[in-house]
C-alpha cells in the first residue's frame, strides 16, 4: 500500500482561516514532494463544501496526522488509493471504494485538465489517454464539445484536475461516481462510449436504495511501519477491521522487494477504513520518524502568530525544551508571519527570531531565545 507516504511525510504546518481545499492542497502536495516514485493528487466527495475554513497547527507531525486533525472536525476522512487520496463523508467514500473498477492488466496514466472543463470532456480524456491517443476536443476550447459516444454522460464543470501514474479505470470510476452511476467489474474501458445517447450496458445507476457496495469486498495490503512493534501493530490492525466485519480474511507476509512485514487485509470498504484510521494513528510520533531517519518536509504558513508560540513549537517537533530568557520575555510576544517550504526546523526557527529581533541558539537539548548583542 504506498500510501505509507502519508505516514513517514513529516510537515510543520500552521493554517488559520484557509479554505479546506486550500489546505489539503498544501497537505497533498508535501506527500507528493516527498514522493519522487509517486506524485499525490485528490479528488474531493462532490457533496461537501471545500470552502469550509479550517485552523490546524502541527509540528513535525506525519502527513496522516494532518488530513485527520484537518477532516475529522468537518465529519470527513480521507482514504488514499494509488496517487489519489478521496476526501469526503466517511460514507462517500465507502460508496466509492465499493464501486470503484482496477483495470484488468496493470494500466497507469499521466491527465490533466483545465478549469471549467465539461464532465463529458473529462471523461472522454480518461479514454483517449487509456488508448494512448490524444483527447480529441472540448479540453482546448473550454469543455464545450459534447464527445462522441458520451452524450449519455450528466452535464457539469468541473475543477482543474492533473493526475500522474493513475489507472484510467480508477479515474473512469471516481467520474462515474460524481453522476451516482458505476460500472460492472472486468468491462473494457472503451465500452464506456455508446452508438447513440442511451446509457452503455455496461454503466448503471446506483440508486438510492441500491447498498450492495455497502458488501464489495476486496483486498488490500497494509506495511506495519514499526518493526519493533511488528505483532502488536499486525493485531491492532486485525482487532479494528474485525469490529466491523467478523468475516474479514487476513495474510501476513513480506514485502519481496524491501522484506518489511505486511498484511494482507479482505474486507468491505467500511473494514479497509477501520484498517486505514488504526494504521495512521498508530504512526510512530514524529520524533520517531526523524530518528528513524526518514524525508521529512517541513512546511509552514502562518500570519500574525506570537513569535514565542511558533518557537515553542519548533521545539517540542524536534523533542527539545524552549527556554527564553527573561529579558527577552515582552519581544517574543511579537507577532510574525512565514510563508515557508522545504525548510528545516533550525531555518524556519531562524527566520522567526529574524522577524521579532531576537536571537536563537538551536542546541541539542535546548533551543535559547535571548535579545541579540547590541
Amino acid at each position: 500500500m504506498q500510501a505509507a507516504a502519508f505516514t513517514r511525510t513529516v510537515i510543520t504546518v500552521a493554517l488559520d482561516g484557509q479554505s479546506a481545499d486550500e489546505a489539503i492542497d498544501q497537505i497533498v502536495a508535501q506527500v507528493s514532494s516527498g514522493s519522487p516514485g509517486r506524485p499525490w493528487t485528490w479528488w474531493r466527495d462532490g457533496e461537501v463544501d471545500p470552502g469550509k475554513i479550517v485552523s490546524l497547527n502541527l509540528a513535525g507531525g506525519s502527513a496522516a496526522q494532518a488530513m485527520t486533525q484537518l477532516t475529522r472536525p468537518l465529519g470527513w476522512e480521507a482514504f488514499p488509493i494509488p496517487g489519489v487520496l478521496l476526501v469526503g463523508r466517511p460514507e462517500w467514500i465507502d460508496r466509492t471504494l465499493g464501486n470503484l473498477v482496477s483495470s484488468a492488466k496493470p494500466q497507469a496514466i499521466d491527465l490533466e485538465w483545465p478549469r471549467g472543463t465539461a464532465s463529458a470532456t473529462a471523461l472522454d480524456s480518461i479514454l483517449h489517454a487509456a488508448a494512448g491517443r490524444p483527447a480529441t476536443g472540448g479540453a482546448e476550447t473550454g469543455g464545450q464539445k459534447e464527445d462522441r459516444g458520451l452524450e449519455w454522460f450528466p452535464h457539469d464543470v468541473w475543477p482543474a484536475a492533473k493526475f500522474q501514474q493513475v489507472d484510467p479505470w480508477h479515474l473512469a470510476s471516481l467520474a462515474l461516481g460524481e453522476f451516482g452511476m458505476a460500472a460492472r467489474q472486468g468491462t473494457p474501458l472503451q465500452r464506456l462510449r455508446s452508438r447513440d445517447e442511451s446509457l452503455p450496458v455496461a454503466v448503471q445507476v446506483i440508486g438510492a436504495d441500491d447498498t450492495k457496495w455497502r458488501e464489495a469486498r476486496f483486498l488490500m495490503v497494509y506495511p506495519i511501519e514499526n518493526s519493533d512493534t511488528d505483532e502488536s501493530g499486525d493485531a491492532e490492525l486485525r482487532r479494528a477491521v474485525r469490529a466491523v466485519d467478523a468475516t474479514a480474511s487476513f495474510r501476513s507476509g513480506r514485502d519481496p522487494k524491501t522484506r518489511k512485514k505486511m498484511l494482507r487485509i479482505h474486507t468491505h470498504p467500511t473494514g479497509h477504513r477501520a484498517a486505514l484510521a488504526t494504521q495512521w494513528a498508530a504512526a510512530p510520533a514524529p520524533a520517531q520518524v526523524a530518528v528513524a531517519g526518514r524525508d521529512a518536509t517541513y512546511d509552514l504558513k502562518l500570519l500574525n502568530k506570537p513569535a514565542r508560540e511558533v518557537l515553542q513549537q519548533f521545539a517540542g517537533a524536534a523533542a527539545k525544551k524552549l527556554v527564553i530568557e527573561d529579558e527577552a520575555t515582552l519581544r517574543s510576544q511579537t507577532l510574525v508571519s512565514l510563508d515557508a517550504t522545504k525548510q528545516t526546523l533550525e531555518q524556519l526557527a531562524q527566520s522567526i527570531a529574524t522577524q521579532a529581533n531576537l536571537k536563537v541558539e538551536w542546541g541539542e537539548t535546548v533551543v535559547r531565545v535571548r535579545l541579540p548583542a547590541e
